[in-house]
């Protein structure tokens, strides 16, 4: 029986010791992620004379700026930081942006930022078009000068509860759920990407619940045959999905298709547009 009870606190500190060392691989690998690229960008708002005084970096032909330098430079706010949280109140706007998170929120609108926003140096990073949306602002690259020019709106984007049809959520989240609730966020909003395109499309119906439901050319979507698409509730990211896709989220390009398996009709007869997760789509 000691020995029994040896070998099993043996077992115990090693098992111990491997999850610290995997926690301490995640922490570090994090810290590594978000140290991220560095140097500045010139940023004009609204015609006056480029300033580097926002912190910025250009990644993969995006320029990443710090939310509150941004949000500083746009007018009166206050910016409240909490560890891996940071939240703007300007007139008529409010931001939620949570480092890693694929999305800020803006007014309750999800505006998607495909690599996360980012924790560098002590500053929230985010993608300057998403902050720009969020002011309902507009961006623009001067190539003579290497400048990003900001042009100034409303000052807000209009809130969700203006923006967000209530009926549309409610089917493109249930599909969504239906068809992706294993998949990734990106696996998600590419869901709702095809139901999308399709409404964009004059070879299907104009409504989000129409091309669901659609069965000119046969079942389009099981779930909407079987039921389940009303049966089962979506979980919150599918929500989350359909708000940015319909915020123009897309991580699925001009894809009309998607199946689990590369053996499907579509991959002889469509082109094929990008795999996520478990499923294949085709435009």
């Amino acid at each position: 029986m000691e020995r029994k009870e040896r070998i099993f606190t043996m077992k115990k500190t090693i098992a111990s010791g491997l999850v610290a060392i995997t926690v301490l691989s995640s922490a570090l690998a994090f810290s590594a992620a978000a140290s991220g690229p560095t140097g500045g960008v010139p940023i004009s708002i609204d015609g006056a004379a480029p300033t580097q005084s926002i912190t910025s970096f250009i990644q993969n032909g995006t320029t990443w700026v710090s939310i509150r330098d941004f949000a500083n430079a746009m007018g009166t706010c206050t910016v409240i930081w909490t560890p891996y949280t940071a939240t703007v109140m300007a007139p008529g706007l409010t931001i939620y942006a949570t480092a890693g998170e694929q999305y800020i929120i803006a007014n309750g609108r999800y505006l998607f930022v495909p690599d996360g926003c980012q924790l560098v140096g002590g500053s929230m990073m985010v993608p300057i078009r998403v902050l720009a949306k969020a002011y309902d602002a507009t961006v623009s690259w001067d190539e003579a000068s290497k400048t990003v020019l900001v042009t100034s709106g409303s000052g807000a984007i209009a809130p969700g509860s203006v923006f967000y049809n209530d009926n549309d959520v409610y089917w493109l989240s249930r599909i969504i759920h239906a068809e992706a609730r294993g998949e990734s966020l990106a696996g998600k909003i590419a869901v709702a990407n095809v139901v999308l395109n399709r409404v964009a499309s004059p070879m299907y119906p104009s409504t989000i619940r129409d091309v669901i439901f659609d069965r000119a050319h046969g079942i389009q979507f099981t779930p909407a045959y079987t039921g389940a698409i009303i049966y089962n509730t979506p979980g919150e990211e599918s929500v989350i999905a359909a708000k940015i896709a319909l915020d123009g989220g897309n991580t699925a390009g001009k894809s009309l298709f998607f199946a689990s398996t590369a053996k499907c009709w579509a991959a002889k007869a469509r082109p094929f547009e990008i795999t996520i997760g478990n499923h294949y789509f085709y435009a």
